[in-house]
């Protein structure tokens, strides 16, 4: 019977055509429902490392029913190779095998990718992070970093090459330089044997240097010094030089050099040239720009806001920067995590930054460059533990009555603002003298102070070579035998009795590189702050008068600084170097501007002592004083 629809029909004859339908209908079995699997791809990280120079093979498991695999890639491109790259339909399971590149020159992360064939916008990574090979040098001698320090004749050092990223273990090879006259080192792989040349008529500056044998590329180096007599390992070496800046001469300023390491590190070191010795002021601080490799411990409040400290120059500029956490080698003492603590330092801002108001010091933007400080970073030895104590009062910790002063802010991430005020800081979070952190490799602590010597000068001369020794009075090189101790009162400061005038609040500033004082000599025409006598040199007389104790009479020579430079303009050491300070005859009251700083030309052929407050020199008066 036909159901065409065409016909007309009863309602039987439907009824009918649909029960036929539905028996058609029914005559189809379904069948199973079959699902489609999402494709994806894991890959398998556990206990997967590589190293340079070294290959792993990496597994993916491709979930695609296809079975098309996966297609690999790397980035960044050309940084090692992947290979036999693989794929079992069965399991499927792709795999491939990455080599990595037997040198890295640079910090680098390395992304391995499976794609899905099928649907390339599927696919999977995994990353290796790369670390180039370093070389750095252990005391062993002292169980520490090898740092710049002196060595007398004949003195012997065992070092080891350590060598980081180094899957091969191939070892060193030593060399030093000069390559005669410098002494010797003997020894393999690893560990060597240095010897002092037996004598040298004047200091001498050798360098060590341990060479990868995997990678000759890389090396570590050290520079020491040999003194012809008097060196230790609390003995340091200063050189007034010119300063590290290329084509830019500063004069009268006296240099050393430091390692600053991670806290507890004896890897991650770096050390640097071109600090400024400065005993005016307290506490280290440091360009950031000098410490490239170096990622310091910043100290935060309980919030988590960085602590930032200010430090106003006597020019009138600023530093700026974070209160920071390092180990610090100075010649063969160490504040250190590993003996010891680490020091707070200031690290100065590479980047100019706002600063609060009260920072600023009448500057807009403060120091952040080695040519806006003449150096790399300031080494402040003054007679204070920490950049805010005055005669055993803390001005920034929140227990003097006196207001806090503007040298501790915290400051969001975002920055402070010109509007912060500052604020309270604990003592051991405060910018720190180093010298009361430093011990040797004796395990004998400076603590007490530090000597500064430098040879006596009688005109311009292209540079000179002093020493620093740590400790007063606690070695057999660092014995009191100063005839005159001048004793601070409460501003650490004392009175010089000048031309008629009582000038207080005197001080030995080694970072000064002239004699400032009110006078009514005439300034230069070309050098405006300094001193153009008509005829000279002009020789004075002054005379400092210690706060409880300690009187002397010193002659110096004023010469014309004008002259001085055109002349001598490469020269870094000019003993006649003055410039005013003050309003000369307007100081009999004890103006605070009109004050006597005994700058670097002091220093010239005189041992000068500097006793830390807080501390005590054996058979001498309570500190803090200066003695020469």
């Amino acid at each position: 019977m036909s159901c065409d629809s065409r016909h007309v029909v009863t309602n039987g004859l439907l009824l009918s055509c649909l029960a036929a339908l539905l028996g058609l209908v029914g005559c189809f079995k379904r069948g199973p429902e079959v699902l489609q699997t999402p494709i994806s791809i894991a890959i398998s990280s556990n206990n997967l490392a590589v190293g340079v120079g070294q290959s792993a093979t990496i597994t993916a498991v491709v979930y695609d029913q296809n079975s098309q695999g996966v297609q690999w890639t790397a980035s960044p491109l050309d940084f090692g190779t992947l290979t036999n790259a693989t794929f079992d339909a069965s399991t499927l399971t792709a795999t491939v095998t990455y080599t990595a590149p037997p040198v890295v020159a640079n910090p680098t992360k390395i992304t391995i990718t499976a794609t899905s064939i099928t649907n390339p916008d599927i696919s999977a990574s995994l990353s290796f992070r790369f670390t180039p090979m370093t070389v750095s040098l252990l005391n062993l001698n002292a169980a520490l970093p090898l740092s710049p320090q002196t060595l007398n004749p004949n003195d012997q050092l065992s070092l080891l090459g350590q060598v980081l990223n180094d899957q091969s273990s191939s070892g060193v090879t030593w060399s030093i330089a000069p390559p005669t006259g410098a002494g010797t080192i003997v020894g393999g792989n690893f560990i060597a044997q240095y010897t002092a040349p037996a004598g040298v008529p004047a200091p001498t500056t050798v360098v060590i240097t341990a060479t990868s044998i995997k990678d000759p590329s890389v090396s570590g180096s050290q520079q020491l010094t040999i003194l012809p007599s008097g060196a230790g390992p609390n003995v340091m070496t200063l050189s007034v030089d010119g300063g590290p800046v290329p084509g830019h001469v500063y004069p009268n300023a006296a240099f050393t050099t430091i390692m600053l390491c991670n806290p507890g590190s004896s890897i991650s070191c770096q050390t640097i040239s071109g600090i400024l010795v400065d005993t005016g002021s307290y506490g280290l601080r440091i360009l950031q720009s000098a410490i490239p490799i170096l990622k310091l411990p910043g100290f935060t409040d309980q919030l988590g806001n960085t602590l930032e400290n200010c430090a106003s120059r006597p020019d009138g500029s600023f530093l700026w920067g974070p209160v920071s956490a390092a180990d610090v080698y100075i010649g063969g003492e160490s504040g250190s995590s590993l003996n010891g603590s680490p020091v707070p330092i200031q690290v100065i801002n590479s980047t100019p930054a706002v600063v609060p108001s009260g920072c600023s010091n009448g500057a807009t933007i403060g120091d952040t460059t080695a040519l806006q400080l003449g150096a790399n970073g300031i080494l402040g030895i003054g007679p204070e533990p920490t950049d805010c104590t005055l005669s055993a009062a803390n001005y920034c910790d929140g227990s003097n009555q006196a207001p806090i002063r503007n040298l501790y802010y915290s400051c969001p991430s975002t920055g402070c603002s010109a509007a912060d005020s500052p604020v309270a800081v604990p003592a051991f979070q405060q910018v720190a003298n180093p010298i009361p952190f430093l011990v040797d490799s004796n395990g004998t602590p400076a603590r007490n102070g530090v000597i500064i010597q430098l040879p006596a000068v009688s005109d311009s001369q292209a540079s000179t070579v002093g020493t620093m020794i740590f400790g007063i009075g606690n070695q057999a090189n660092n014995s009191l035998s100063a005839p005159n101790i001048i004793t601070l009162d409460a501003n650490d400061t004392f009175t010089t009795t000048y031309n008629g005038q009582t000038l207080t609040n005197g001080v030995l500033d080694s970072a000064q590189n002239a004699l400032r004082f009110p006078d009514n000599i005439s300034v230069c025409a070309v050098n405006t702050n300094y001193y153009c006598p008509a005829s000279s040199p002009a020789t004075l007389s002054a005379t400092i008068n210690g706060a409880t104790q300690g009187q002397a009479t010193i002659s110096f020579e004023v010469d014309n600084a004008d002259n001085l430079f055109s002349s001598s303009g490469q020269d870094a050491v000019f003993l006649g170097l003055a410039g005013p300070q003050g309003e000369y005859g307007n100081c009999s009251n004890g103006n605070a501007s009109c004050i006597f700083v005994w700058g670097l030309p002091f220093f010239y052929g005189r041992t000068v002592y500097v006793a830390i407050d807080g501390q005590s020199v054996q058979n001498a008066p309570k500190t803090p004083w200066f003695a020469y």
